[in-house]
């Protein structure tokens, strides 16, 4: 998810509970997402620059109320969007059949990364795009544990919470099996 995207997600998540002066979003933000925000690349240091950003286009498209109290509000009978987000089940999904490919490769076999991809959609919830995306997140992880990782999945600093501890606990079993 872009983060324009990530970021009007949690502002209406927020103001589905009632209208919130942007102070009280940007707390109940940090709160509840605190970990993704830390995670996603740069997120950490532009969060709340990126938060009254989309408040104020949300606003000027006439898709976020501001009340006399000054506090933001969504419109009436409005919900906020689904977030499409990554499932334990389906990151140790990713995980498992990427390390596979990868020990694949190490040994010299033929690994067909539209395979990989195409088996995932399979198995998970998300579409092409997303499931290249998260394995080139696992890329990068594996790159941190300072193993050579599958060609063809470039890093990406994005990596979604859940990712890395999948990652570390699918390497330990493999190195004590």
């Amino acid at each position: 998810m872009q983060t324009d995207a990530l970021i009007r997600t949690w502002l209406l998540e927020v103001l589905a509970d009632g209208p919130a002066t942007a102070l009280e979003v940007a707390r109940a933000v940090w709160s509840r997402h605190e970990d993704e925000i830390r995670d996603v690349g740069d997120l950490l240091f532009t969060w709340q620059l990126d938060l009254r950003r989309c408040a104020e286009a949300l606003i000027s498209g006439g898709d976020l109320a501001v009340l006399a109290s000054g506090k933001w509000a969504a419109p009436d009978g409005s919900t906020p969007p689904t977030r499409r987000t990554w499932a334990e089940a389906e990151i140790a999904v990713a995980v498992e059949r990427y390390l596979d490919a990868l020990v694949d490769e190490h040994a010299g076999k033929a690994v067909h990364q539209r395979r990989l991809v195409s088996d995932l959609v399979g198995l998970t919830s998300h579409g092409e795009d997303r499931v290249h995306q998260l394995l080139c997140n696992i890329t990068t992880v594996v790159g941190e544990h300072d193993i050579a990782p599958l060609t063809g999945f470039p890093p990406r600093s994005n990596v979604p919470v859940g990712v890395r501890p999948a990652v570390a606990q699918a390497l330990e079993r493999l190195r004590t099996h």
